[in-house]
């Protein structure tokens, strides 16, 4: 799997194993362990095997081969038996992967490693309505108003169902100490046997995150996709100990292709995004209804990586004719179109080559392949050296490399540490690491704070923020940017270069695609409402009515008649916002979430009275314990007021009703402690009373 790294110079044989240990990484100064696939290397004894067979076409030369792995993807141990050449004729090539039963015993390391996680989801009452015959549904289960996140559609025609992308959303201030959200399959687990497909369309996490949650709770369904998505989700999977329940099927989007899911026959097609091998989908149902769904879009004549974008593809899908299109709103407030990636690299190779002091740290998403295969061309260009930071950034790259997505000369990379950068000028270095929005262990984010456990930021370091901000998420970028300058590090951003494009497509080319597709109805899809309702104006602005524009919510049930009339059922899914934490899978709504949001906002309040079991008199003093609820300064004054009103409540109550069971009597000092304390400072904190019986 990572054979590249095998030819890099000996001191690094020793180093991926050490990237991968959970809890090494705050080590600068560990020592590595090495475990390589050549053939003069003693492997462990292999634990599962996967085995791929070439789908028979009536046109396939049926060949096939087999891979064997070994434990898990973080012990990067493969070892390849046979290979020959699948032919790719005109109606597509894919594989069919299909894992075959593994065992673990108890003392495994691999079955020790893996990652615990839930995909049990709540029970709902609810069933899907009656579908008339010849008549296809669709279903938005996730991202109508997220903005990128949870990714997930539902098709059906007669008991067939099929499901596109299932992705996470990670928390944000709504939900506090939360490690992210997921989508609500609930009322799809009473309907397993008729799930005959899941579509994915490319490897971001807000496309396929959910699926080691949502695969099991379904019952395994045939997973489809292309190269690179199977070889990243493979990985997820692993790590969650499902991969040997799963079955796989290897799309090339590239060439023509027809699938048939069910009842439903579907079509990959290639699109340009910031991870290469995405797709979008073209789906067509026996009732006469096609979908064109994008996918996460661009249009790019001159990419990095991918091909040009098949405009000519497009256009031949419009001779289906296309009952829905489906199209991405993520950047409907651009105008214009989205800048190709070339002039990106143009910018990217004079700063390459023009940096001279000090180190050159470019910051962008584990996934923008094609960012670098830039970065890889000007530093061979250049006779600069790329150092890898941050387990993400070095896997993706690491199955790109083997997948021939990404080219380069032996000793170009390397991993980023302590020892591999011996020897080598910091003026001939160029760091890539991760920049992750969403997380606060970003590797950036880290650096900023001087707790990444090789890399501390100085004066003389050049930072480029080759990414994009999510939208609405410009404060946590300024924060780390800020934090940057402070150290005297010089910051480069796309607002003052022009080190970086988005991957999305702008109004003109929404504009185009609506042109080249003409669909009967039109659906943004993609982010929230406002992003939505601009695409949706947009499209209007061209020759697509209001009555033919579909602005859903998720839930909406929408059936398509032969005769292509739509109809919007007046039911909709009841979808709830569940969210995972920790080992634990639970809706957004618990008494939970609401009780945190309170302590984050207010701080807590715990009262402990010790009182005779008889009498019920209190003995002794009152214990009083606060967390973010007082200052330091006011701690005196404040706690003394609060004991006194303690004790007053008590004991007034316990003289009027002697009698009163316990729950009433903690009801009623918990409510006249709230109302006290937000009088006397203004506060709400979460009161919490306790009574010990002696």
């Amino acid at each position: 799997m990572f054979d590249f790294l095998d030819k890099l110079d000996d001191e690094l044989k020793d180093m991926w194993q050490w990237s991968q240990k959970d809890g090494d990484s705050s080590k600068k100064n560990s020592k590595w362990s090495w475990s390589s696939s050549s053939a003069n290397t003693s492997t462990p004894v292999i634990q599962d095997v996967v085995e791929i067979t070439s789908v028979k076409n009536s046109k396939d030369s049926g060949s096939s081969w087999t891979q064997r792995w070994s434990g898990n993807w973080k012990d990067a141990l493969w070892s390849r038996q046979h290979h020959s050449h699948t032919k790719n004729t005109k109606r597509g090539s894919h594989q069919n992967w299909k894992s075959k039963g593994s065992s673990h015993s108890k003392g495994s390391s691999h079955s020790n490693r893996r990652e615990k996680f839930v995909s049990k989801f709540p029970e709902t009452k609810f069933y899907l309505p009656s579908l008339r015959d010849k008549y296809t549904r669709y279903i938005p289960i996730g991202w109508n108003n997220e903005t990128w996140a949870k990714n997930m559609w539902m098709f059906q025609y007669q008991d067939d169902l099929i499901l596109v992308d299932c992705g996470v959303m990670f928390a944000d201030e709504s939900l506090p100490w939360v490690d992210y959200s997921i989508p609500d399959v609930s009322f799809l687990t009473k309907y397993t046997d008729k799930i005959k497909g899941f579509i994915i369309t490319h490897a971001h996490l807000d496309h396929i995150g959910a699926l080691k949650h949502i695969v099991p709770a379904l019952d395994f369904p045939v997973l489809y996709w292309t190269k690179l998505t199977l070889w990243i989700v493979k990985k997820w999977l692993t790590e969650a100990g499902v991969m040997d329940k799963c079955t796989f099927v290897e799309i090339d989007a590239k060439v023509e292709n027809h699938n048939q899911i069910g009842h439903f026959d579907v079509e990959f097609f290639s699109i340009n995004h910031s991870i290469p091998d995405s797709a979008g989908v073209f789906i067509t149902s026996p009732g006469w209804a096609t979908f064109f769904h994008t996918g996460d879009f661009k249009i790019d004549m001159t990419p990095a990586i991918d091909q040009p974008a098949d405009l000519d593809r497009f256009k031949r899908f419009w001779d289906k004719w296309v009952t829905m299109l489906l199209s991405d709103s993520t950047w409907s407030i651009k105008k214009g179109s989205t800048q190709s990636e070339k002039p990106i690299w143009e910018e990217l190779d004079k700063i390459v080559a023009n940096h001279s002091s000090w180190r050159l740290l470019i910051a962008t998403f584990s996934s923008w392949i094609s960012r670098v295969q830039q970065l890889i061309d000007s530093c061979e260009k250049h006779g600069k050296f790329i150092f890898l930071s941050w387990r993400s950034m070095i896997e993706n790259v690491s199955i790109a490399k083997e997948l021939w997505y990404l080219r380069m000369k032996e000793g170009t990379m390397k991993k980023m540490t302590p020892k591999t950068t011996q020897g080598v000028p910091p003026e001939k270095q160029v760091i890539i690491t991760t920049w992750s929005q969403w997380e606060e262990f970003s590797a950036l984010t880290r650096m900023a704070q001087w707790l990444h456990p090789s890399i501390e930021i100085v004066k003389w370091d050049t930072v480029v923020f080759s990414s994009s901000v999510v939208p609405w998420n410009d404060r946590s970028v300024g924060w780390v940017i800020n934090k940057l300058i402070a150290l005297w590090a010089t910051v480069i951003t796309k607002d003052n270069a022009n080190v970086h494009t988005g991957w999305h497509w702008a109004i003109d080319d929404q504009k185009q695609i609506i042109e080249l597709v003409r669909p009967k109805y039109f659906t943004p899809i993609y982010g929230d409402i406002y992003f939505r309702s601009l695409h949706s104006k947009t499209a209007q602005s061209m020759w697509i009515k209001e009555d033919k524009i579909l602005l859903l919510d998720n839930g909406n049930i929408i059936d398509f008649a032969p005769n292509w009339w739509v109809f919007r059922s007046k039911i909709k899914v009841p979808l709830q916002d569940i969210v995972i934490d920790g080992h634990g899978m639970w809706t957004a709504n618990s008494h939970v979430i609401s009780a945190r949001h309170k302590m984050k906002a207010w701080g807590v309040l715990v009262v402990n009275y010790r009182v005779d079991k008889k009498t019920k008199a209190l003995l002794g003093h009152i214990r009083l314990e606060t967390r973010w609820l007082v200052y330091i300064d006011e701690v005196r004054n404040v706690h003394r007021d609060i004991l006194k009103k303690c004790r007053y409540v008590y004991e007034n109550t316990i003289q009027d009703i002697p009698d009163m069971e316990e729950k009433d009597l903690l009801k009623i000092v918990r409510s006249d402690l709230e109302k006290f304390i937000n009088y006397k400072v203004n506060r709400e904190p979460m009161v919490i009373p306790m009574i010990t019986y002696v």
